[in-house]
């Protein structure tokens, strides 16, 4: 595995937990990004099939554990998705960050689809899909906004403290 790997699990791991016990207390319900689809977004636009498959899987199940009712659930969404942005990664310019503020958008409801899709297949979990579906667009934008903000608050942190180093696929939002 290289270090790459290590550093997107850190950072996984502690979007996880922002995610699950941090941001409920002091966001509103409704309004928490989703920070582990970010990641898988732009893990997604770097990393090759293997060492991202494993690692997006493995921060799936790890959400599972942490918030999750279905263990692996997260795991095989968050796969799907890598695995299709992955897939669509050789047609577009990695180099830019709008195409991970579009990827994030649209992931955003193909992760509520495939969320919709495994518990009525898999677990036959009743009426959800009606609340997720209709949180689909406000939940868009918020992912979003808040990739945008992740993404202008790490070239600040770059531009500030490692001016000579250079993130791969943020060098086109400067």
């Amino acid at each position: 595995m290289s270090r790459a790997v290590y550093v997107y699990f850190l950072i996984g791991y502690l979007f996880i937990l922002l995610q699950t016990s941090l941001l409920p207390v002091l966001l509103p319900v409704n309004l928490e990004p989703d920070l582990l689809l970010i990641l898988v977004v732009y893990v997604g636009l770097l990393e090759n099939y293997i060492r991202g498959s494993l690692l997006t899987f493995t921060l799936g199940c790890l959400f599972d554990v942490f918030a999750g009712h279905y263990l692996g659930l997260h795991g095989f969404v968050l796969l799907v998705i890598f695995l299709l942005v992955r897939g669509t990664v050789d047609r577009f310019n990695t180099e830019n960050s709008l195409l991970l503020l579009l990827m994030v958008f649209a992931g955003t409801f193909i992760e509520g689809g495939l969320l919709v899709f495994s518990l009525k297949f898999f677990a036959h979990a009743g009426p959800v899909g009606s609340l997720i579906l209709w949180r689909l667009p406000p939940q868009a934008i918020l992912n979003f906004v808040a990739t945008w903000l992740l993404l202008s608050g790490v070239l600040w942190i770059q531009k500030r403290f490692f001016p000579r180093e250079s993130i791969p696929g943020l060098q086109k939002l400067r």
